[in-house]
């Protein structure tokens, strides 16, 4: 399945600038390697969607990837995972978003990334923004992160999934210790399988 509606975002920046930038899919595909990698920048790519996979694989081609890689992309593992390359290293992790608990159900989604030598390439299932922080680092020129390189950066990412998971733990325990109010009060069956749904999560 190709789509190309769904932008990707770039930025490229360094300790004295930086520039963001969107276009699909199919582009970067054709012109990441030969238009888009700069020696004195670090480039992070972040696809909001995996389902154009012709033209991921062809940009993933196109950096010399393993199609072993190219297949974890779509794996979906329950486990964090990590294998390292000779030109780049793959990082997958499961990720969730606080406010993302509906009818009861933890909304998660895998997270992969490719780390390169000057870029650095993020894949998310869905649209949804976990790296709201790391976006204000770049732009606001806080902290270190611009004069870093890409480990520095997929380092803030992983940071940001896990400070969204301590977010989304807050969220269950409020959750868990409204329910015990509540059956202080009046213990029914609706509230019986709110509990059985909360330890399902």
């Amino acid at each position: 399945m190709t789509s190309d509606k769904t932008p990707c975002q770039i930025y490229k920046y360094n300790s004295d600038n930086f520039v963001l930038t969107k276009n699909t899919t199919s582009y970067f595909a054709k012109e990441f390697v030969n238009s888009e990698i700069e020696a004195d920048k670090v480039v992070w790519l972040n696809f909001h969607s995996t389902e154009d996979r012709i033209n991921i694989e062809t940009l993933c081609k196109s950096l010399n990837i393993d199609n072993l890689s190219i297949e974890d992309i779509y794996e979906n593992n329950n486990r964090p995972k990590i294998e390292e390359y000779d030109n780049y290293l793959y990082f997958s992790i499961r990720s969730a978003l606080p406010n993302s608990l509906t009818r009861n159900n933890l909304e998660q989604e895998q997270i992969s990334f490719f780390l390169g030598q000057h870029y650095l390439i993020s894949f998310q299932e869905k649209s949804s923004d976990h790296f709201t922080s790391v976006r204000d680092r770049i732009e606001k020129n806080k902290g270190k992160l611009r004069m870093k390189g890409t480990d520095f950066l997929l380092y803030r990412m992983l940071e940001a999934i896990i400070d969204n998971y301590f977010e989304v733990i807050e969220e269950i325990s409020t959750t868990v210790i409204n329910l015990e109010k509540h059956c202080l009060k009046n213990i029914d069956s609706n509230t019986l399988q709110l509990i059985e749904n909360e330890k399902e999560n």
